[in-house]
């Protein structure tokens, strides 16, 4: 029976950091904040990898020390409630009620009266907290920070998409979070998000009350020489072979973005080739934007028309940086710099386009690449 090769570059999920390109420097500089009590924040586009690099660094921390790690996803949470059966969840995996924390956690908890019941597709167990009104919900937070601190096991507790809980109703979240954190002696913090306005504005803003409070990271793209080698070893790992043609036009067409590299480089290795060169990577590619074409003209209903010709025109740049110059209006037949900039600061609000600040410029690119490509060809 022939035996099934595991697709070395998975999209969905972290495996191990056999399947993980680089970010030593990343997951040093959090290694380097844990062992010395400082708490990171995190700033990504959205499938930049943020979410594999926290997966990556906690298995590198698990083999050194003895330390508990902790992640949530806050982007579905929509008030204090639901952040609250987040973290209670993920300690009830972490901690299931069978060890000696884990029934400590649930006798923590009695008074908000934790039900468990079984998730109908998954089977997975979920906790159900009966949290109600605005004191509950604060009591709530603050008791299960406080019970985790109290077990005096180092634990490090990552919540991605953070800058959600400028979205709750309770506005005296930031406040409340901030104060709990620093009342913690045996929990290092990284907070992630891919919203970078909401992300600076929540930790470099002095009027906010996280201003200050982490050590700030960009997770920007991997290098070019790092990530062709290893698309080249895996390839060869397999017993195939791929051109190193085929891998520069896959991080060009790309852009390097860790999501689309990463499918990609999925659906090359699927078709199974034991050599694979240009020809067949560039009809690979058209075959993704014909998969996804569907999705794409959905995008041009939900759009108007002026907002679909300035993406479009994004998309056929790659990069702008003056999107309000009479050159780039009148190349692309948008209409006033005034319309323009209704358009781009509604795109930017739908993360249709992002724009990026670095020390020499200010610049906008389409997020979605493959719609970027999509409409570079067809658009």
């Amino acid at each position: 029976m022939k035996a099934i090769v595991l697709n070395p570059f998975p999209v969905t999920t972290y495996i191990s950091d056999i399947y993980f390109c680089n970010r030593t420097l990343e997951t040093g500089l959090l290694a380097k904040n844990t062992k010395n009590g400082l708490h990171t924040s995190i700033f990504a586009q959205r499938r930049i990898g943020k979410t594999g690099l926290i997966k990556h660094f906690f298995n590198h921390i698990k083999k050194e020390e003895e330390i508990k790690c902790l992640y949530i996803d806050i982007f579905s949470t929509q008030n204090q409630a639901e952040f609250t059966k987040a973290l209670s969840n993920e300690i009830f995996h972490i901690f299931p009620p069978g060890k000696s924390i884990g029934r400590k956690f649930m006798e923590a908890i009695k008074s908000f009266r934790p039900v468990l019941s079984y998730d109908s597709l998954s089977g997975a167990p979920e906790l159900s907290l009966d949290i109600a009104d605005d004191k509950t919900k604060e009591k709530s937070i603050q008791e299960i920070f406080r019970f985790l601190d109290e077990q005096q096991t180092p634990l490090i507790i990552a919540i991605d998409e953070f800058q959600q809980i400028t979205e709750y109703p309770e506005k005296n979240t930031e406040a409340l979070l901030r104060s709990i954190m620093q009342q913690m002696r045996h929990i290092s913090f990284i907070f992630c998000g891919s919203n970078l306005r909401l992300m600076t504005e929540l930790f470099n803003n002095s009027k906010r009350p996280f201003y200050s409070s982490c050590q700030s990271m960009y997770l920007g793209k991997i290098d070019q020489a790092d990530y062709a080698t290893f698309i080249k070893k895996h390839f060869e790992n397999a017993k195939r072979s791929i051109t190193d043609e085929s891998i520069a036009f896959i991080l060009d067409w790309t852009g390097r973005h860790t999501y689309y590299t990463q499918y990609l480089c999925n659906q090359v290795f699927a078709c199974g080739e034991t050599r694979t060169d240009l020809t067949s990577t560039q009809q690979i590619c058209k075959a993704i934007l014909d998969q996804e074409q569907m999705v794409f003209f959905q995008y041009r209903k939900l759009l108007t028309a002026d907002q679909w010709n300035l993406l479009k025109a994004v998309a056929k740049e790659q990069k702008v940086i003056q999107p309000y110059s009479n050159g780039f209006i009148s190349k692309y037949h948008l209409k006033s710099s005034a319309n323009v900039k209704r358009s781009l600061e509604s795109l930017l609000e739908k993360e249709m386009l992002y724009s990026e600040t670095t020390a020499s410029e200010t610049f906008y690119e389409v997020y979605d690449k493959f719609l970027m490509r999509w409409m570079q060809m067809y658009a």
